[in-house]
């Protein structure tokens, strides 16, 4: 089955086997997805590309954008295009060793952060929106290549072309989005949109003609240069396929990294349809230009062209050799979508890609005719509850109904509150009228995020500071986390499977979890650095005297606030913690430091060895067979005797049963969105797993359901406060999560990390996010809290499943 420019005989397949497997597969495309529109199909497949919660179908629908490739015709392109990226794909560093084990791709490559990253930020917001291919002199070619006799022997007036990209900046945008195109504009040396022929700074020749098909699409900065021929794939995959190529790697294109790898490729597919493919160099490429104090411009990394051997022979020997691409090591980095502006309302139409349809305000918007369209009906979706929230059932509009229900009016709106140690005051009042906690803390966060984003400063967080100091602390009753609201736990259920605990028959008891939300992130180090929040860093801290001068009363953004609320939830799929029971056998080795730690838990000790992400901790097990520190662990007496399984005496069997009782076993649970990393994440956290099916039935029968376990901690209540912060005349009591000791293993970096947390309101719990700020300093109970610099990095809450839903509806640190 073909179509006019889609035919399985574009493609040289090497046996009449894969000329019949591509034929099938393009016909399988034409019977089941393609209706008669082109854009629509592209559109749904774009969709199911750009949506993080759909990852398990982008192998499906990358397959089927590679067949459309292969099957397309080649075909020389004239003037602007309206673009769309469709997908994105890590380069593949480790492909070889993949392929060679049978796999496509590499469990790294298969984490795909790079489109996990771009769904989240521009996806939807058309940062680039197309292409123009213009007319170039020979002269200019010339001077682009520095004269390359290859580049030159096929110039051709009728083919040859110079083009740039587009880019616009996005309507209503997000702090990433906002700083996106200046620093593009900085970075890659954009210019302004050309609005007349005349337009001075261009290479290629700017017509009238051109100029006004461009103004179907809303661009404002145009730059990103490469060269056009006809020419062969470069990708080995594509066996030598004809494709109209396009080449931004000439040095005097002037490309920025990563330009200086990428090649694209565009094939025809449909009447103003073109396919293209983003082909990156994963071998021999400049990391871009710098030009020294004295003038002198130098490269790092390998600059472009490379003069091969078969490149060199064929200057001499009239045959025809095939290129040596594997020079590069080109890989398909996915595909994009170039449309002829003469099709911009088939484009923009709703069953296409009307997310990139031009905003009022726009070039576009009243030259396709948008400002007669009469304006859609909002809609609104709704979360609801199921009937496993008791006496919520009624519930439809967890944004507001659950003001006409007295139990939840109640829980949302009540303070959990003790005396602060540094005297806060006035914190019940910042509570407005009408609103709930959740909503208030919302409030909060916007305002810290206003506040902080561009000036990173700790008594921006001032609120969230005061309402910790007055929070309540929860404990652990018989082993079992106990908060202080009515019930005091969101489920509490024992699993009905059986695992084994290094030789002992073990059961899931207590079970209890809690859903996870990040309010906002600091950066502690600056704590650290420089205590005195009024003073400038200084050569005495961190910086030497030059940059300190630099810095000395300039704003630090806050990084890490913006890049959490911007890339990091929609890539990260932390979804909150759980709880359990602690056998009193288990919690002595977690808290376990004597100096033979190898001979007692030999297998637990191998663990750590052989997973590089938890060499912190396994560090940590040397040391103290090397006695690093003077004085002995925090629980040393009671260990002194020997492990459980191997000498200890039955007084110290005692005091772990009595001590368990106030631990509990703690995990962070994560989303369904790992389940496609789970091989990298059985290599990076020792502790990951797949949780009985009892417990993940629970959780789906809530919310937000979890997927794995991992990153796990010690919980334990009725701790002080190791911040100074949290700390006046008395200290504040708090609960603590311990991931710090060496037999809990973990991924690095949270070996730092003491995270506390006390409860604001009925089921519903503020954390501080704390690690040490003196990495240089290896743990050990006995050493001084002090010693560790530990440093406040952030809040984040811990949900009961009736905040989860009120979460969801205000749409506070959520996905949508």
């Amino acid at each position: 089955m073909t179509t006019i420019f889609l035919n399985s005989n574009n493609f040289p397949s090497t046996t009449k086997e894969d000329e019949q497997k591509l034929s099938s597969s393009l016909g399988d495309i034409l019977a089941k997805d393609y209706n008669g529109n082109f854009f629509a199909t592209l559109g749904q497949y774009q969709r199911i590309l750009a949506d993080n919660n759909q990852r398990e179908r982008w192998s499906e629908i990358q397959s089927k954008l590679v067949t459309l490739f292969k099957c397309g015709t080649p075909e020389v392109i004239n003037g602007p295009m309206i673009g769309i990226p469709v997908s994105l794909r890590d380069s593949d560093y480790f492909k070889k060793l993949a392929e060679s084990k049978g796999e496509e791709r590499s469990v790294i490559a298969n984490i795909e952060w790079m489109a996990t990253a771009w769904n989240a930020t521009f996806a939807d917001t058309g940062l680039w929106m197309g292409k123009t291919f213009e007319p170039v002199s020979r002269e200019t070619v010339a001077q682009k290549t520095a004269n390359d006799e290859q580049m030159l022997a096929v110039y051709d007036v009728q083919s040859t072309r110079i083009g740039r990209n587009f880019f616009r900046e996005p309507t209503d945008p997000n702090a990433l989005q906002a700083i996106s195109l200046p620093a593009l504009t900085e970075l890659w040396k954009l210019k302004a949109r050309p609005m007349t022929p005349e337009a001075s700074g261009f290479d290629g020749e700017l017509s009238a003609k051109n100029l006004l098909k461009e103004k179907a699409i809303p661009y404002s900065k145009t730059g990103g240069y490469f060269l056009c021929n006809p020419g062969s794939s470069v990708v080995p995959e594509m066996a030598g396929k004809q494709v109209y190529q396009l080449n931004y790697r000439w040095p005097d294109l002037g490309p920025t990294y990563p330009m200086t790898r990428l090649v694209d490729e565009l094939v025809r597919i449909d009447e103003g349809i073109y396919l293209g493919q983003l082909v990156y160099a994963t071998k021999h490429y400049s990391l871009g230009e710098f030009t020294l104090p004295g003038g002198q411009v130098v490269s790092l990394g390998d600059s472009y062209p490379h003069d091969s051997l078969l490149e060199n022979i064929k200057r001499f020997v009239p045959i025809d050799i095939p290129n040596d691409n594997n020079h590069y090591g080109y890989q398909n980095n996915g595909f994009f979508l170039m449309i002829d502006p003469d099709n911009a309302k088939q484009f923009y139409a709703d069953d296409a890609f009307p997310q990139l349809r031009p905003k009022p305000g726009e070039i576009g918007y009243s030259e396709l005719g948008y400002d007669q369209l009469p304006p859609k009906a909002a809609t609104e979706t709704i979360p609801t509850a199921d009937a496993r929230v008791q006496n919520w059932t009624d519930i439809t509009d967890w944004n507001n109904g659950w003001k006409q229900n007295q139990a939840l009016k109640q829980k949302f709106t009540t303070l959990i509150l003790e005396e602060s140690p540094k005297g806060d005051t006035g914190v019940a009042a910042m509570l407005n009228k009408g609103e709930s906690v959740l909503q208030m803390l919302q409030r909060f966060s916007s305002d810290i995020s206003a506040q902080s984003n561009p000036e990173d400063e700790l008594e921006h967080f001032e609120k969230l500071n005061r309402l910790f100091r007055c929070g309540v602390a929860p404990t652990v009753e018989n082993g079992i986390f106990q908060g202080h609201g009515e019930r005091g736990y969101n489920v509490r259920v024992d699993s009905t499977e059986f695992g084994d605990w290094y030789g002992e028959k073990t059961q899931t008891t207590g079970f209890d979890y809690y859903h996870g939300a990040t309010l906002n992130l600091h950066c502690g180090f600056s704590e650290t650095f420089c205590p005195d929040p009024k003073d400038s860093p200084t050569e005495e801290h961190i910086f030497p005297t030059r940059l300190s001068d630099l810095l000395d009363d300039q704003s630090m953004p806050n990084v890490l606030n913006i890049m959490w609320h911007n890339i990091g939830k929609y890539i990260f799929p932390w979804a909150g913690k759980s709880y359990e029971k602690i056998s009193a056998r288990k919690l002595s080795m977690f808290l376990d430091e004597s100096d033979d730690l190898a001979r007692r838990y030999p297998k637990r000790v191998n663990e750590l060895k052989m997973h590089p992400a938890s060499a912190p901790h396994y560090a940590l097990v040397k040391k103290n067979a090397h006695h690093h520190w003077d004085s002995s662990g925090v629980y040393a007496e009671h260990l002194k005797s020997g492990s459980w399984d191997a000498g200890m005496s039955d007084e110290d069997k005692a005091f772990w049963q009595q001590e368990a009782s106030h631990w509990i076993d703690g995990n962070n649970i994560q989303d369904k969105r790992v389940i496609a990393a789970d091989p990298l994440m059985n290599i990076v956290d020792m502790n990951y797993r797949v949780p009985d099916a009892s417990l993940q039935a629970v959780s789906a029968a809530g919310p937000s359901p979890f997927a794995r376990q991992g990153y796990i901690f010690l919980g334990v209540g009725e701790r002080e406060s190791i911040l100074p912060m949290n700390n006046g005349e008395q200290k504040k009591q708090v609960f603590q999560f311990h991931y710090r000791f060496p037999m809990i293993g973990g991924p690095t970096p949270i070996g730092l990390c003491l995270d506390e947390v006390v409860e604001i309101a009925d089921g519903l719990y503020l954390g501080q996010l704390i690690y040490s700020t003196a990495i240089q300093v290896p743990f050990q109970s006995s050493v001084d809290p002090a010693e560790f610099k530990y440093q406040l990095f952030g809040y984040f809450l811990l949900l009961d499943d009736a905040w989860q839903y009120h979460r969801l509806a205000i749409g506070l640190d959520t996905l949508d």
